[in-house]
């Protein structure tokens, strides 16, 4: 192993992987990663012990594997914190947590991903195969597998600004530490893997799986008005968005369409008392009252809503 390729590839992918984060929760996140070592089945299964919530993935191309391990308790925040709901200490993930995961897993991975291709001079890739796993010491030989012979393995802590604190393991491929150029293998080069910036266009495109453009424009994703932007996306704060309010939907057929003249009245089935939808990009962000502003209609928005409400409506 090159302990300095090796730091570089473990500072670069967790620093792009908390920068989704960052964008996700609308909080900020620091990290410090311990010297990597080799990868063993052994130390592995000791890892997945402490830390049995694998988020792991294939780089296409067969450029190799990434995985980040969390503890239970960690990961569960994770999902709380995205679903809006009080996080309670527990001992194993709900099916919720694991469908929460799975969201967060495809961009954080890819976020990291996209970090050090970009650090590397070489065309982002996208991930297949992506998985959490959270079976513990039992994923030992099947990560073991996945990340192949000689691959890295490097223990972080992470903190916020919301007091949350935790630890995990960051796993790859040895073959991304030979993607490193060989300028780039000093020490000085290691520590400046952790202050690499994703630019506003990456960031955007990795979380547009995710959130839509909206939160890649710097919506808060948690849905709270007012809340600050993630860092370093200031730059598309001025992109236009169409914003469409919705009194309701119908289907018909072609027939009954044709028919349609004027006086024709058609049923949309929305209650008078219902609130109307706000769609961004057509994505329901908000509901709220029909109102008159200046002999115009306006909408006065009552809800703003939940993360996990737009995430669905993105399927």
């Amino acid at each position: 192993m090159n302990v300095i390729a090796a730091k570089i590839v473990s500072n670069g992918l967790l620093k792009g992987a908390f920068d989704v984060f960052d964008a996700m929760l609308s909080c900020t996140f620091q990290f410090e990663v311990a010297e990597p070592s080799v990868i063993s089945e052994e130390d592995l299964g000791t890892q997945l012990a402490q830390f049995p919530v694998a988020l792991q993935g294939k780089i296409q191309n067969d450029l190799g594997s990434v995985a980040i391990l969390f503890s239970v308790n960690d990961a569960a925040r994770f999902s709380a914190l995205i679903q809006e709901q009080e996080f309670t200490e527990t001992e194993a993930l709900s099916d919720d947590d694991r469908s929460m995961l799975k969201e967060i897993a495809d961009p954080a991975l890819g976020g990291g991903v996209t970090n050090l291709m970009e650090r590397f001079g070489r065309n982002v890739e996208q991930l297949e195969e992506v998985q959490v796993i959270d079976s513990g010491a039992d994923n030992a030989a099947a990560l073991a597998a996945l990340i192949g012979a000689e691959g890295g393995m490097a223990t972080f802590t992470f903190t916020n600004n919301a007091d949350i604190s935790g630890s995990g393991v960051a796993l790859f491929s040895q073959s991304l530490e030979v993607m490193v150029p060989e300028d780039q293998l000093t020490v000085e080069d290691a520590a400046l893997a952790t202050e690499a910036e994703l630019t506003p266009d990456e960031m955007k495109d990795i979380l547009s799986g995710f959130g839509g453009e909206a939160e890649a424009a710097g919506e808060s994703p948690m849905g709270g008005p007012g809340a600050p932007a993630p860092e370093n996306l200031d730059m598309v704060l001025d992109i236009g968005l169409i914003a469409t309010a919705r009194l309701g939907r119908v289907e018909m057929p072609i027939g009954e369409i044709l028919n349609l003249g004027p006086g024709s009245i058609i049923e949309v089935g929305h209650l008078v008392d219902e609130p109307v939808d706000l769609l961004v990009n057509g994505k329901l962000i908000a509901r709220g009252d029909v109102v008159v502003v200046d002999e115009k209609f306006g909408l006065r928005i009552t809800e703003i809503v939940s993360t996990r409400v737009r995430i669905e409506s993105l399927r």
